[in-house]
């Protein structure tokens, strides 16, 4: 029985002798091999990989995937599109849609009633002051006349007799062979009959108005639109003929989105283009702010003056316009994109020499859609950064992929 005991516990012993020496052997293997390893590592590359670890990194309380002081996380550069800063002549303008007309129009009417015997005009004549457009059938209006001209010589023969009636009674009184009765009664026939050829002298003027009523002449000079009445036809002071524009001096019809009202004031400078003259620039002024919103697209009219001594432009003319809404002489202009919004208003990334960026804050004078006229802040022949992949940093390095450069 103790030899059994005895012969167990020194199986035991002896297992366990052989597993101390295999432990010591295989920690004593391990250990130079990740020494000799690393060393050979550092002296082909010359500086230790991420990951690797020396006894005296242990001894440090490093952790592992720690960065040792003096490495800077994110090494690699970051793909940046940048601007070169500079300065230009900056204008902002407002694209609409319109249309020409005349800045006086007259609606041509006859001014009695009438049948049209002829139409002297068509449409887009150059007319000038005087020239007859239309007339009326003249037979009633002339008969009119001719009758009171026959009604007039008669009250005026009448007049006469009157006249004469009066200077024989007048002889009569004064040798006593009338009474004064008889003779205030010859005045007043006399004074009768001279009104009343007065009256007949008014009425021959008011047909004679009325006769030349029935010619329609051109109040001043300028261009007949549409015809609204054919030859023959039965018209009345109600009923137009055409329209007279004056071409001279036209105003062209803006129409301005409610989104876009507030960029809109008086003496801004526009300029219109017209498909009949694909070329040709037309300069004017707006003129006039109409007070109110009008339709369903909610669009504010305004009218815009234009100088037409040579009248190419005609009433009716499709025009497209740009209104100048602000313009800027010798200014810093850069991408809207480049600007980054922050509590204290806004910043720009500057590019230095060792492509490492910095940002600055800027004051802005003007903001569009695609550009941005700045009032300080950077320098000309800056270069700022416009588009990256990614938020950018103080101290972050880039690597510029394209430098944009100012056009305008």
């Amino acid at each position: 029985m103790k030899k059994s005991k005895t012969l167990l516990i020194g199986f035991i012993l002896l297992w366990v002798v052989a597993f101390l020496i295999v432990w010591g052997v295989t920690l004593f293997k391990k250990k130079p091999t990740k020494l000799a390893g690393k060393a050979a590592i550092k002296d082909v590359q010359g500086e230790m990989p991420k990951g690797v670890f020396t006894a005296e990194d242990m001894q440090s309380d490093a952790l592992p995937g720690a960065q040792p002081e003096g490495v800077r996380p994110g090494t690699e550069a970051i793909p940046v599109r940048c601007f070169r800063v500079s300065r230009t002549d900056f204008k902002d303008e407002l694209p609409v849609m319109g249309t020409v007309k005349g800045e006086l129009e007259i609606k041509l009417k006859f001014e009695i009633n009438g049948v049209i015997e002829s139409i002297n005009f068509r449409e887009g004549d150059i007319i000038y002051k005087g020239d007859l457009i239309a007339n009326l059938d003249k037979k009633d209006a002339k008969l009119k006349v001719d009758y009171s001209k026959s009604k007039l010589e008669t009250a005026k023969v009448q007049a006469l007799a009157a006249e004469k009636k009066l200077e024989i009674h007048k002889r009569l009184y004064d040798i006593g062979g009338i009474i004064k009765v008889k003779l205030e009664e010859v005045e007043l026939e006399a004074e009768s009959a001279r009104l009343q050829a007065e009256s007949v002298e008014v009425e021959l003027k008011s047909v004679e108005s009325e006769f030349k009523k029935t010619d329609l002449c051109a109040p001043r000079d300028g261009v007949l639109g549409s015809r609204d009445a054919e030859i023959g036809e039965f018209v009345t002071p109600n009923n137009k003929i055409a329209t007279l524009y004056d071409t001279m001096r036209v105003f062209v019809e803006l129409g301005i989105v409610e989104r876009d009202i507030d960029k809109i004031a008086l003496g801004q400078e526009v300029k219109v283009k017209v498909d009949s003259y694909p070329g040709t620039d037309f300069f004017g002024t707006v003129d006039n702010v109409f007070p109110l919103i009008e339709g369903k697209s909610r669009t504010l009219t305004i009218r815009v003056g234009i100088e037409n001594s040579n009248a190419l432009l005609l009433p009716g003319m499709f025009a497209r316009a740009m209104i100048t809404v602000a313009e800027f002489q010798d200014a810093l202009v850069v991408p809207s994109i480049s600007l980054n919004k922050v509590e204290e208003g806004y910043k720009i990334f500057i590019v230095d020499k060792n492509n490492t960026v910095s940002s600055k804050t800027v004051q802005v004078s003007y903001v569009t859609t695609d550009f941005t006229v700045l009032s300080s802040g950077v320098y000309e022949d800056e270069i700022i950064v416009v588009d990256t992949p990614q938020e950018l940093k103080d101290g972050m390095s880039v690597k510029i992929i394209e430098v944009q450069e100012n056009t305008k």
